[in-house]
């Protein structure tokens, strides 16, 4: 597909030369009379170069290119003016313009900035998916010998081959887009395109045209005719990261194709194939989402028959050695350099104590961290990075819990043990779950079976 550039300029007969011009060398080419015009086109359809005069009614050429740029941080811009200053174009550079040209321009000139733009962009785009590719080699299968990911593993083997939409629930960093990775690469599917879709990072008003696609002018901006994701996608697999982030009206759309597998293009009435497999996933409570009306009922009974629960990295603590290996392994290949290596006892050991809110995320943030600081090296605790505190597994505080030894079996007595510690906080908080189970460092839902599992009851007391 050719390469796209917008020019941005208040003066007709500059946006119809320079579009000329680079239609001529076969680029495709969009224009706007202002910064917030093409701030709005920009949000509703991503072009890969942008000219842009930097004196203009409205806001400026400056204050365009640092709103571009908070979409998009790559983009290429070139700074266009008839009233250049030193000190102005050196401003714009500093502020990220990839260069500054004087009016009028000699127009060979200009076509040689555009094209090292775009060939910047090109290598940027590349850089970018050599990295994916390096982090997919260590991340397309989810890492551990632990009962929970053994489980989860299991699942997905189970339900691979069938083309049955699947829910992936866990707290953010779990694993939850490897997983669905996973049940791509098992199923009849995996020779067919795999597609993740972060719905957050989709511009307001551009997700119907990012899904379904469109018709050449089916709304300002639209050049020409895009394929969607369900249609790029036919055949094999779309993953929606956060299916929280979906508008209620594009929940009902989605399910109307997993019913139809056909989708419809904007500004063509004409239905087009989409035989899709549907995964989603949520680090929020479906529950939750459904009481509040963030989530469609028949939407949520649709995506859940078969549903994914990604372990926390804290409940499967065992795992840790093997995921620092390979965590060490994969940012020595993406920055260079040897693997750091965590064999001191007491590194491994605060690294374990650590809870991990953040997850495997988490994790991997952080060895990246001690890669750039110790790469090669063997971390002991005075080197270690600090892990961050504010969020540090503060244990619960230490009671005197007296406990019979009537059983010499070791088993026993330790369940008579975690029978009478989880009486005694119960009794203590008035039996309040959540306040109980926020003291004890426990999850609810894990109390309520330890509950049920003792048959405790309100009425009983310490012994």
């Amino acid at each position: 597909m050719n390469q796209s550039i917008m020019i941005v300029d208040d003066e007709p007969a500059i946006r119809e030369s320079l579009q000329g011009l680079f239609e001529d060398e076969m680029y495709r080419v969009s224009t706007a009379p202002s910064g917030e015009e093409a701030v709005a086109r920009f949000r509703k359809q991503s072009v890969d170069c942008v000219l842009l005069d930097i004196w203009m009614p409205g806001i400026d050429g400056l204050e365009t290119m640092l709103r571009l740029h908070q979409m998009d941080a790559d983009l290429p811009i070139i700074i266009m003016s008839g009233h250049a200053t030193i000190d102005t174009a050196v401003r714009a550079t500093r502020q990220g313009a990839f260069d500054f040209v004087e009016k009028p321009f000699s127009s060979d000139k200009l076509t040689v900035l555009v094209r090292n733009a775009l060939e910047k962009r090109k290598l940027q785009r590349e850089n970018h998916e050599l990295k994916d590719n390096i982090q997919q080699q260590t991340r397309h299968e989810l890492l551990g010998e632990s009962p929970p990911i053994q489980k989860v593993r299991q699942l997905i083997q189970q339900v691979a081959r069938t083309d049955t939409p699947v829910l992936i629930l866990g707290e953010h960093g779990t694993g939850k887009a490897v997983a669905a990775r996973m049940l791509h690469l098992q199923s009849n599917r995996k020779d067919k395109p795999f597609s993740a879709i972060n719905l957050a990072s989709i511009p307001e008003g551009q997700l119907d045209s990012e899904l379904f696609g469109h018709e050449k002018g089916a709304f300002p901006g639209a050049l020409h005719a895009q394929h969607g994701r369900f249609e790029r996608a036919h055949g094999g697999s779309l993953f929606f990261d956060e299916i929280s982030d979906m508008s209620l009206s594009t929940q009902a759309k989605i399910l109307r194709t997993m019913h139809e597998r056909r989708v419809q293009r904007l500004g063509n009435p004409t239905r087009i194939p989409a035989n899709v497999r549907v995964l989603g996933a949520t680090s929020c409570s479906p529950e939750s989402l459904l009481k509040s009306g963030k989530l469609r009922e028949d939407f949520y009974y649709r995506l859940n028959i078969i549903t994914i629960h990604m372990p926390r990295l804290r409940d499967r603590i065992e795992d840790l050695p093997l995921l620092i290996h390979t965590l060490a392994f994969e940012q020595s290949q993406l920055l260079g350099g040897e693997p750091v290596q965590f064999q001191d006892e007491k590194v491994l050991a605060a690294m374990q104590r650590y809870t991990w809110f953040g997850n495997i995320r988490e994790l991997r943030n952080y060895i990246e961290r001690c890669h750039i600081l110790h790469a090669g090296k063997t971390l002991d605790i005075e080197q270690m990075p600090p892990l961050d505190m504010t969020v540090a597994q503060v244990p619960p505080p230490q009671k005197n819990v007296e406990i019979p030894i009537s059983d010499e079996n070791f088993s026993n007595a330790r369940k008579a043990f975690e029978r009478q510690y989880l009486l005694q906080y119960l009794n203590e908080n008035n039996w309040n779950i959540s306040q109980t189970a926020a003291q004890i460092g426990m999850e609810r839902t894990q109390l309520h079976r330890k509950i049920k599992s003792f048959t405790l009851t309100q009425t009983e007391p310490n012994t």
